[in-house]
């Protein structure tokens, strides 16, 4: 049977990963990525849709070591669903992105990074 629950996103971090530890010394790593989508009504004025992750043991570990609020990164997980019940005894539902593995997009080099202008350039 295939795994057909798989999502790729890239985006950039909203804040810095938070990390805990299970009672069963498990590490996890969440933080909240936002993706920018086409905006319907105004395509000059792109839509932010905030995603929650995940990342289990290794995943999480690397993800402290790695990344910070604003960070630009791909992602590839699987979509999770859960419930709990709140305060109020009322159901809650939860969707998040269980990471599988990410990589960071190289930040664009600006004239600051460099140095240079285009008037320097030797062609």
């Amino acid at each position: 049977m295939s795994n057909n629950n798989h999502t790729h996103l890239e985006g950039n971090l909203g804040k810095d990963p938070e990390l805990r530890t299970t009672q069963s010394g498990v590490k996890v790593a969440t933080y909240s990525i936002g993706v920018y989508k086409t905006n319907p009504k105004d395509k000059d004025k792109p839509l932010t849709n905030w995603f929650n992750v995940v990342a289990w043991g290794d995943q999480a570990e690397l993800v402290m070591s790695s990344l910070k609020k604003g960070a630009r990164i791909t992602l590839d997980g699987s979509l999770n669903t859960r419930d709990y019940d709140d305060k109020d005894g009322k159901k809650v539902y939860v969707t998040e992105v269980m990471q599988d593995s990410f990589g960071i997009v190289p930040k664009k080099p600006t004239k600051e990074d460099t140095g240079s202008t285009i008037d320097e350039l030797p062609f």
